[in-house]
């Protein structure tokens, strides 16, 4: 049986701040720095090419002092949305939202800037 879908509804705009967001796929290995001050549970994550974002810390597993081990795949791409939209709820880490819009977008917005939709 299928879950229903969670909805929100954006409350607040949210304009993407990365326009070359960070992606990695399972097992890859990842230079760890520093938790984000407002975002506690999301770390500075270099991947082998030099490409670094913000990552969810429950989606790597610490190796080494400053290395981890993806352990699943991720993308970083923010949503830019507009107050009043719809958003499918695909995911939650750390306060933010992974989301699809109506037409197909996916990618994260602040959870503070929406609310339920139902």
């Amino acid at each position: 049986m299928n879950e229903p879908k969670r909805r929100v509804r954006v409350m607040r705009s949210h304009v993407t701040s990365d326009s070359d967001p960070v992606r990695f796929v399972t097992g890859e290995v990842l230079s760890i720095g520093h938790h984000d001050q407002q975002w506690r549970s999301f770390v500075w994550c270099t991947d082998q090419s030099g490409h670094g974002g913000w990552v969810p810390d429950s989606h790597i597993e610490m190796t080494g002092a400053r290395e981890a081990t993806a352990l699943r795949e991720y993308d970083a791409t923010e949503l830019t949305v507009s107050k009043g939209e719809l958003l499918e709820v695909l995911e939650e880490a750390g306060g933010w939202l992974r989301c699809r819009t109506s037409s197909g977008r996916e990618g994260w917005v602040p959870g503070d800037n929406t609310a339920p939709a139902d």
